[in-house]
């Protein structure tokens, strides 16, 4: 699961105490939104205890741009010129398809 907005995640545990295990961590957000897209990105944290949430924000697993679309994505992932720079950085050619279907009605016959 990966989020797009991680302001959910902050309103969530804003009140507790760190260091906090991970399953402490979901506990709490569980006992705030349960079955929540929040809870689910949490239970995503690998084993161990975080000093901060701070330090859980980093560990989360984020959507960097969530306005692409799933054929940017995977274009960006098999055509990158240069390693290590973050893939929704990557610059990406629309899709044909996409490029068809965005035309303007009014330049048909």
């Amino acid at each position: 699961m990966r989020l797009a907005d991680t302001g959910q995640i902050e309103e969530m545990l804003g009140d507790l105490a760190f260091p906090a295990s991970k399953e402490r961590i979901v506990h709490h957000a569980h006992g705030r939104k349960p079955e929540s897209d929040a809870e689910r990105a949490l239970l995503a944290l690998p084993l161990g205890t975080y000093e901060s949430l701070a330090e859980v924000m980093r560990s989360l697993p984020v959507e960097p741009d969530p306005g692409r679309t799933g054929s940017e994505r995977d274009h960006q992932r098999r055509r990158h010129e240069k390693p290590g720079l973050a893939e929704h950085m990557r610059h990406s050619e629309q899709n044909p398809v996409e490029e068809e279907l965005s035309r303007d009605d009014r330049d048909l016959p």
